[in-house]
């Protein structure tokens, strides 16, 4: 017969659990920061690539493809089953979904409206995660992560300076739903790829986003390869800051919440500014750096918020 569990293990095991959850979270949030910031580099590397002679779509459909192969290396190299379990399946066919819905909702977007509008109206994809959280049940929606999220968006308003010059409800339309995808994404996610291995979730989401791209990509745009040794070192550069940038995404789905995920995101938009303003040479209004500062520390504020409330 064994003796109960006394008070002090009892303590000594919430301790314990409580430190691997932090541990968890934190390892949750150095990936999603990552990944925000690898992502934040697409958008100047593409610009570059651009700029010699290649195209939006050209960008996605390499990309993706070169994504797949990469992937499939390192399973292979690993020795992993290219095997998911039917949940997993089922569910890295509609994220292929919304991955494409983040894709060409963006790049559709910006061919009716600015890109610094298109950008904002992406970044209300916190906002949207905070409401569906709240509606699924699957995170409260607390007054002080409303705020938090709220300034971090005004901070970003205020960083962009979007122009309301050339609204076009189509471009709208685009935005917010890649919008919808990012935050559909962050929310359902995690529980989406629980049960299998995220590089092979990441494999077969990209697998079938493939085709897509492929069949549907001529209506949204056209291919076009860069006529420059820079023009292709950048498109290089785009694609490996996807690849690495989706692979920390799906790592930190499994460790932190949506809602998380989603407000974390705001982080790429200020590493592109900084990249802009460091290696570009473009200039921003002190008003501008202010809007940045405003959501870094919204950023900050919500982030701690989130660890001491699981702390507690």
């Amino acid at each position: 017969m064994t003796a109960p569990a006394s008070s002090s293990d009892s303590a000594g095991l919430a301790a314990q659990a409580a430190h691997d959850l932090h541990r968890r979270e934190g390892m949750g949030f150095a990936f999603i920061i990552a990944c925000a910031a690898a992502f934040a580099f697409i958008t100047p590397f593409s610009r570059i690539s651009y700029d010699s002679g290649s195209t939006p779509l050209t960008i996605v459909t390499l990309r993706t493809g070169a994504f797949v192969l990469v992937a499939l290396g390192i399973l292979l190299a690993k020795r992993q089953r290219l095997r998911v379990s039917r949940h997993g399946l089922l569910n890295s066919l509609w994220l292929s979904v919304t991955a494409y819905g983040m894709s060409v909702g963006y790049l559709s977007s910006v061919a009716f409206i600015p890109v610094s509008l298109a950008v904002l109206i992406l970044y209300t994809s916190p906002l949207l995660a905070g409401l569906m959280s709240a509606v699924s049940g699957r995170e409260r929606l607390t007054l002080g992560k409303s705020v938090a999220i709220v300034l971090a968006f005004i901070g970003l308003a205020v960083a962009i300076g979007p122009t309301f010059a050339a609204l076009d409800w189509r471009g709208i339309a685009w935005a917010l739903a890649a919008a919808f995808s990012v935050a559909s994404t962050s929310v359902f996610g995690g529980r989406a790829i629980a049960k299998d291995p995220p590089l092979t979730m990441n494999f077969f989401t990209n697998l079938w986003l493939l085709p897509l791209v492929l069949l549907l990509g001529p209506f949204t745009g056209s291919w076009g390869l860069p006529g420059s040794t820079v023009g292709g070192l950048a498109a290089a550069g785009a694609i490996s800051c996807y690849i690495a940038g989706y692979m920390l995404w799906f790592l930190a789905l499994q460790r932190i919440t949506g809602m998380q995920v989603a407000m974390m995101m705001n982080i790429e938009p200020v590493v592109t500014i900084a990249f802009a303003v460091l290696v570009l040479g473009e200039h921003l209004s002190l008003i501008q750096y202010g809007g940045v500062v405003l959501t870094i520390l919204a950023l900050m504020a919500f982030t701690l918020g989130s660890r001491r409330r699981r702390a507690a």
